[in-house]
């Protein structure tokens, strides 16, 4: 009875220690690593977090960009084609009307050599 009585008293011990080493309380040693590497990884959380925001501006910004070229392309690809139709238009016959350069247009297409015309026109 006595022996287990002892052995007893020694498990209870050993889980005694046990548990003040793994209190963070009663583990007094330990503590100013532990807190360090606490404030590193703080640290390190609060970095992160502002490079993510950073990115996120960066990508806004890069996206805008992309929009305000697309957009100034075409623009300018619009204001080119009036251009040209304007072009076009003004070398055309300015005392004939529209009917009249239409029916030029028309006899000139017919005029091509091979141009073979519909069994309703003839």
């Amino acid at each position: 009875m006595k022996q287990m009585e002892e052995r007893y008293k020694k498990y209870l011990e050993k889980a005694k220690s046990v548990i003040r080493t793994l209190d963070p309380k009663q583990n007094q040693g330990s503590g100013p690593e532990v807190q360090a590497l606490k404030n590193q990884l703080q640290e390190k959380e609060r970095m992160l977090h502002s490079l993510e925001k950073e990115m996120d501006k960066t990508k806004g910004q890069r996206d805008y960009e992309e929009k305000l070229i697309v957009s100034a392309w075409y623009n300018m690809g619009m204001s080119l084609q009036k251009k040209a139709t304007e072009d076009r238009l003004a070398n055309t016959g300015t005392g004939q009307s529209f009917l009249a350069r239409q029916r030029q247009a028309t006899s000139t297409r017919r005029s091509y050599p091979g141009h073979v015309q519909p069994a309703a026109a003839r």
